[in-house]
């Protein structure tokens, strides 16, 4: 795992619907879970907790698989998106809302 930096945190932040400072704060603390499965458990409680938009929700998504990626390159995983048994549908533990 790795830390992102502001400028990278910024980027996340700035996209169209998100609300930027739930986004900052959340992402300058994305290595205290210990892994990428327990910083997205903690994105989805506090997201329910706080009540965030899925735009939020969605970039803060980005971040820890950013943070994480570089790891999973090194244990040879390669980041694919997770899937459900339905073809071409992405599983998300946030309900998608259209």
């Amino acid at each position: 795992m790795r830390s992102l930096s502001l400028d990278e945190i910024e980027l996340f932040a700035s996209h169209r619907g998100v609300c930027k400072r739930d986004v900052e704060d959340f992402l300058s603390t994305v290595g205290q879970a210990g892994t990428e499965e327990g910083a997205l458990l903690n994105l989805y409680y506090d997201a329910r907790l706080y009540n965030w938009n899925i735009s939020t929700v969605r970039a803060l998504e980005k971040g820890i698989k950013s943070a994480y990626a570089e790891e999973s390159e090194n244990a040879g995983i390669g980041y694919k998106e997770l899937e459900t048994p339905l073809p071409g549908a992405p599983y998300s533990l946030w309900p998608q809302h259209f």
